[in-house]
């Protein structure tokens, strides 16, 4: 949200600057700053929440699979089936978390139908 100002704040703060208005070029370069720092601390974004939650369940994914695969030698399977196994296991699980990471990322470009009054049509 703060990345558009900041990026005018700092660009006008060079034309001051070129124009020899030292202090006006400061005080635009602090607020610049400013804007940076705010938006750098507050990290966010519409689907912060979704990416996070998809990435600790890739890595809970890869240690599953890895886990899977030190199960299938120790109980001394054949290693080809235990890895067809485990990967045919990924592929669904894969599948699902893309399925919820496009939900929430197509569902930004939705909008809402305008709300129909029940008497409207008389």
């Amino acid at each position: 949200m703060l990345k558009v100002p900041a990026i005018l704040v700092s660009a006008g703060s060079g034309v001051f600057a070129y124009f020899k208005l030292d202090g006006i070029a400061v005080v635009a370069g602090a607020v610049a700053s400013l804007c940076v720092l705010v938006d750098g601390l507050n990290p966010g974004g519409t689907l912060r929440n979704v990416h996070l939650r998809a990435f600790n369940e890739l890595r809970k994914l890869q240690d599953s699979m890895a886990s899977d695969w030190q199960v299938g030698e120790l109980r001394g399977k054949a290693p080809n089936l235990v890895a067809a196994e485990i990967i045919e296991n990924a592929g669904r699980e894969k599948e699902r978390i893309n399925a919820y990471i496009t939900t929430a990322e197509t569902s930004l470009a939705t909008t809402t139908p305008p709300r129909v009054r029940k008497n409207a049509a008389r």
